[in-house]
């Protein structure tokens, strides 16, 4: 954390508008969606590696602790959204005939792990959870590597290069860059500045308010014709990735407050969320206006039900995780260690 906090560079504030920003992928066509996903894979490398440094490593069997932690934390709101998702999908009457492999369909979408290998995904948003798993599975050997040195993430791009011979989009090949680049910023303590990190951001936000701008000419002008409304492709979708990620990297820096962490919480529940809500409310139907008035009703649902999730179901589970892995720490482990035993943590 820096001494001096950046209240506008939350950390749980940006999360939030990474979720949005995939909503507003979904609802508009907008699709600015994968470049807030990478993101999200470059912080959770920064988090898991810091993580495992100030507290699963001074555990009892600290890989068996760090996995069954892990997955305590994504597993629980991943198993009750898909429960939703499929429950909305059945009374709308829009449940598919056939979704593949019922034992797979089933496993995948308690579990997670080979989600995005299902030949029907009832959540779209299942699959970068996929990721994020697989990524924990695999978390340590990266820490252990680029904390061996830097150069070793010369690797992880050539991995990423040639994800489409090792397995492609079914594992985490094509992603790993993105979880790599963070935890090497946790492990070598790589900081951006404050002013190279708002030169980005703004830097960022003037090339999405140019895409928003034809995203609003093409609405005018009636350019539809069944096609995006702003087609950004993946390349456009990996330069903000890439412009955004030294703010990112500034937001892990500043400290959070209640309200901050609540909404970091929310996040994750509301990016879960979001999909089968919107089609239950089905936002893309009617007029302009009309899809922008179901729009902001999804938001507010949205909202509303990620809160009552925390409130009731998830943080309740997180407290109990939390209190679990603080009684498999070792005998000497520090207070100041011990203190970062944080039920988001």
């Amino acid at each position: 954390m820096s001494e001096r906090s950046d209240r506008f560079a939350s950390p749980g504030a940006f999360r939030m508008a990474l979720a949005l920003s995939v909503f507003l992928h979904h609802t508009t066509s907008y699709n600015i969606g994968m470049s807030a996903v990478l993101i999200f894979f470059v912080l959770s490398g920064y988090w898991v590696s810091t993580m495992w440094a100030a507290t699963y490593s001074k555990t009892r069997s600290p890989y068996l602790t760090f996995v069954v932690s892990r997955c305590w934390r994504i597993m629980p709101v991943f198993a009750l959204c898909s429960g939703i998702t499929w429950a909305l999908l059945y009374w709308r009457g829009e449940a598919p005939a056939h979704i593949g492999g019922l034992a797979h369909q089933i496993f995948s979408s308690l579990f997670i792990l080979g989600y995005n290998a299902l030949p029907y995904q009832a959540n779209l948003p299942g699959w970068s959870l996929d990721m994020e798993l697989q990524f924990y599975l695999i978390a340590p050997l990266v820490i252990f590597l680029i904390s061996k040195s830097i150069h070793v993430l010369a690797i992880f791009v050539l991995t990423t290069v040639l994800s489409q011979w090792l397995g492609g989009a079914a594992t985490v090949a094509p992603f790993i860059i993105f979880f790599a680049i963070g935890v090497a910023s946790s492990v070598y303590d790589l900081k951006p500045s404050r002013a190279l990190a708002y030169r980005t951001l703004f830097a960022t936000l003037g090339l999405l308010i140019i895409f928003a701008a034809l995203f609003i000419k093409n609405i005018a002008l009636g350019e539809l014709h069944g096609k995006d409304l702003v087609a950004l492709s993946s390349t456009s979708n990996l330069l903000v990735a890439v412009m955004m990620t030294p703010w990112a990297l500034y937001t892990v820096r500043q400290k959070s407050g209640s309200i901050d962490r609540m909404l970091g919480d929310l996040t994750y529940i509301f990016y879960l969320l979001h999909w089968p809500m919107i089609g239950a409310i089905k936002t893309g139907e009617g007029s302009y206006w009309n899809r922008l008035w179901l729009c902001a009703e999804a938001l507010i649902v949205i909202l509303a039900a990620s809160y009552a999730i925390w409130r009731f179901f998830d943080r309740p589970l997180n407290k109990w995780r939390a209190g679990w892995v603080a009684g498999r720490r070792l005998a000497g482990l520090s207070a100041g260690a011990a203190s970062r035993l944080r039920p988001s943590s």
